[in-house]
């Protein structure tokens, strides 16, 4: 009896003890991370030689790799290598034919007798393949002889191993080789120095590219095509080869335009240099996304190549940055795995947006940040995953996480910053990288402890939602003062809580004279108090001025207070925040100044603002600002005046005409179409004027053209061209916006369907995805039903298709 009430006593307050240890443990949590942790591997690859040739009419490749490594445990029995449906032929480890066993994922081969570590091993590996991804045979089934004929390769994310058996993940580098046989009317670009070139009897040339240190195996290329190639260096004497079409010649200087001037300012900016021997970048056409980092040699959408009418519409002046940034983020130092992702793409970002700063100016940098921070905030509206995080998705891992980027920067300073980020570079070249390197990379060189930040920023979600407030007068001790209120009122939960930030508080004076200091405001609510200074009015305040910290806030001030800061506030993006807050002003309150603005403000966001506050006014002076700003040397300018005028007036029909052979081709395309619409009965007259004007990007002129003729006369002529349109001999963009039009029309013919069914089955899905939904918009008219489904069932014939077709059309 007493032995028991002792032991539930004893179980009682053990209970109570637990409890209370419970109730006092801090705990921190995170959104839950799928894959927190890299892929086990048992060899560590040093280098990889690839030997292929091509039937591209066939989509076929024909090769021999061969990987050598070190065991990494201390007996290996099988070696894995992941190459999913690719056919092998033979295998030999250490120079002696091996047993292997294939599945849908891969190779296994048996190591018999086992390897040891600290050991050199090579497996050779004789194969073909009819690759589903990975590799790209562009051009060649185009009947009509009208497209490009390209071989590309696209290896990020895990790509590269459907036409190459290999280790194909980001936890180990290798040094790599790649030889080509093909033909010799065709340039083939791959990673590093090109170490032969060599004619062989059979018509065809062999080329030899070599990397001297290793990267990761998803950033091997290839790029073969008919190409010119101009060379230039860099001040420090890396060799840049830029490759572009033969068509293209006139086009050369302007699609690479500042090339040596980004690669320059960066290697001063980093202060390490270019880490590898060469750098090329090539057009590509039909390329899933804008570019592609691969070490030492871009490939890059041939949509990024812009004529003299073009280039201020896209150039590739912003790509061109970032994928030259990677070759330090990214392929230098490589995330181990995907939740460190961020360190590639944000670095990239923020480096690209660096060095547009250095040729479009501060303005252009200050409104990329608002960008991105509009971007993160959109962003962190939907969910609560962070920077950090394999599923925070791309507005985290490339905007948010640049303008993150930039406020560590603005935490610890430029050249403290700059100094950490070399240090981070040097100790971890050719290696791979987590977050916490980087952190730590901040306490070796500045010996600061940025845990908190870390934690706020790129492990926790969200940003800080500031409620702030100002009175210019208060008594404290008989002395007047000012003082700023700040409140933090972002919702507090598991994965976002109050930010700590150093915060800047300006006072500014009608005499011009202003005080300045900065505060940590890291509770949810905090006073800051400037002594008033005597005799003095306080013009404008700001709170952290030009919008250095990412956040969402609110801050009300009066008309009086808004129109000088408008006006006086030395950064672009503190006058356009005063310009937004005074959208509901009425207009005589604010029409002097908006006028009086326009006329010294140069950065076109700026500018589109007011514009778009005076747009409807009719005073003379606010109609002379409208009709001025039809012929401003902004395209983006013009563009935003076209989106913020919804109808055109009698007022500006004559202004909005010259917009037809303005020098943009997005300009010339959408005054056609709203000057058509609005003015139905002289379109006529604007089709002859436009009539002929091509465009670039996606046919866009022309295109727009037909379709404001079909509205006028549907004529079978013109359907049949959008059909064509619609075909293999054209590149994604023009084939998606013809489909885009022919829908609107509702036009559909055999043809067509057959161009559908062919970019249902590509594997770029901004072409695959559009032609879908077509097929499933027609399929669901009686009209149109029984004939898809016929083509369906003939298409089903194939394994491949017909597993497309269950998934996207049943």
């Amino acid at each position: 009896m007493y032995q028991r009430v002792v032991y539930k006593i004893i179980i009682i307050a053990a209970s109570l003890f637990c409890a209370q240890v419970a109730a006092q443990t801090k705990t921190q949590t995170y959104a839950w991370e799928d894959e927190k942790y890299p892929r086990e591997r048992l060899i560590d690859m040093e280098r990889m030689i690839v030997d292929v040739s091509f039937d591209a009419p066939l989509s076929l490749v024909k090769g021999q790799v061969t990987h050598y490594f070190k065991p990494l445990r201390k007996s290996v029995d099988s070696i894995f290598f992941d190459a999913p449906e690719i056919t092998i032929k033979n295998v030999f480890l250490n120079g002696k034919k091996a047993r292997y066993n294939t599945t849908t994922a891969g190779v296994t081969i048996y190591c018999e007798p086992a390897l040891k570590w600290e050991t050199n091993d090579s497996v050779r590996i004789h194969y073909e393949a009819h690759p589903k991804k990975g590799i790209y045979f562009i051009g060649w089934n185009d009947k009509n002889n009208v497209s490009r004929k390209q071989i590309w390769t696209q290896g990020q994310g895990v790509d590269n191993r459907y036409w190459i058996p290999m280790w194909d993940d980001l936890n180990d580098k290798m040094i790599t080789e790649t030889i080509v046989r093909f033909d010799s009317k065709y340039k083939v670009l791959s990673n590093g120095t090109k170490v032969l070139e060599r004619m062989n009897k059979d018509g065809t040339k062999t080329w030899h590219y070599k990397m001297t240190k290793p990267h990761a195996s998803y950033l091997l290329m290839l790029g073969i095509g008919e190409y010119e190639i101009k060379e230039a260096k860099s001040k420090s004497g890396v060799p840049l080869r830029m490759y572009y079409y033969p068509d293209h010649a006139n086009r050369v200087d302007l699609i690479y335009k500042h090339t040596a001037d980004i690669m320059n300012f960066f290697e001063s900016e980093i202060g390490v240099p270019y880490p590898w021997e060469t750098y090329a970048q090539i057009p590509v056409q039909d390329f899933m996304y804008g570019a592609m980092e691969n070490t030492t040699a871009t490939v890059f959408g041939d949509f990024f190549c812009p004529d003299q009418r073009s280039f201020n519409d896209r150039n590739y002046v912003a790509v061109n940055a970032h994928e030259m940034a990677h070759q330090w983020f990214g392929d230098m130092v490589t995330a181990r795995c995907e939740p460190h992702h961020w360190l590639q793409e944000s670095f990239a970002t923020y480096y690209n947006m660096m060095a547009e700063r250095e040729i479009f100016g501060q303005d252009h940098f200050d409104w990329s940040r608002r960008n991105s921070q509009n971007s993160a905030l959109d962003a962190d509206s939907k969910d609560w995953y962070p920077v950090a995080s394999s599923k925070g998705g791309s507005p985290r891992h490339y905007p948010k996480g640049a303008i993150v980027l930039n406020t560590l920067k603005y935490v610890t300073g430029r050249e403290e910053y700059n100094k950490a980020i070399k240090h981070y570079l040097l100790k971890h070249g050719y290696k791979n990288v987590e977050s916490n390197d980087l952190l730590v990379a901040f306490e070796e060189t500045l010996g600061l402890s940025l845990g908190w930040f870390w934690e706020q920023w790129l492990y926790k979600s969200g940003e800080p939602n500031y409620l702030v407030d100002f009175t210019e007068q208060i008594i404290d001790n008989g002395k007047n003062k000012h003082r700023f209120t700040v409140r933090q009122i972002q919702e507090l939960n598991d994965y976002t809580s109050l930010f700590k930030m150093p915060v800047v508080f300006e006072v500014h004076y009608t005499d011009g004279t202003s005080q300045t200091t900065k505060v940590i405001i890291e509770h949810n609510f905090q006073e800051v108090v400037f002594e008033q200074q005597s005799g003095k009015t306080v013009d404008y305040v700001l709170f952290d001025p030009n919008a250095q910290i990412p956040k969402k806030i609110e801050f009300i001030k009066g008309v009086d207070m808004l129109l000088s800061q408008a006006q006086k506030a030395a950064h672009m993006i503190d006058r356009y925040d005063a310009w937004v807050a005074l959208r509901n002003t009425p207009i005589d309150k604010k029409r002097s100044a908006l006028i009086k603005q326009y006329q010294v403000e140069k950065f076109h966001a700026l500018k589109a603002e007011i514009l778009a506050q005076l747009l409807y006014d009719n005073s003379p002076s606010s109609l002379e600002i409208v009709r001025a700003s039809f012929t401003d040397k902004s395209t983006d300018l013009k563009k935003a005046l076209i989106a913020k005028m919804h109808t055109i007036t009698a007022n500006f029909k004559t202004d909005y005409e010259k917009l037809l052979v303005d020098s943009s081709y997005d300009v010339v395309a959408s005054a056609l179409e709203k000057l058509c619409t609005d003015f139905p009965q002289d379109a006529p007259r604007y089709l002859q004027l436009t009539k002929g004007v091509i465009g670039v990007r996606a046919r866009n002129v022309e295109l727009k053209w037909i379709e404001m003729s079909l509205v006028q006369l549907g004529t079978q002529e013109l359907f049949n061209q959008l059909v064509n349109y619609t075909s293999v001999s054209y590149e994604f963009q023009t084939r998606v916006a013809a489909m885009g039009i022919l829908k609107k029309f509702n036009y559909f013919d055999a043809y067509l369907m057959d161009h559908c069914f062919d970019a249902m089955f590509n594997p770029n899905n901004r072409l695959s995805g559009p032609a879908i939904e077509a097929l499933k918009y027609f399929k669901n008219q009686y009209t149109y039903r029984q004939m898809i489904e016929d083509r369906m069932n003939e298409l089903s014939a194939d394994e491949n298709k017909s597993a497309i077709i269950k998934r996207n059309l049943f």
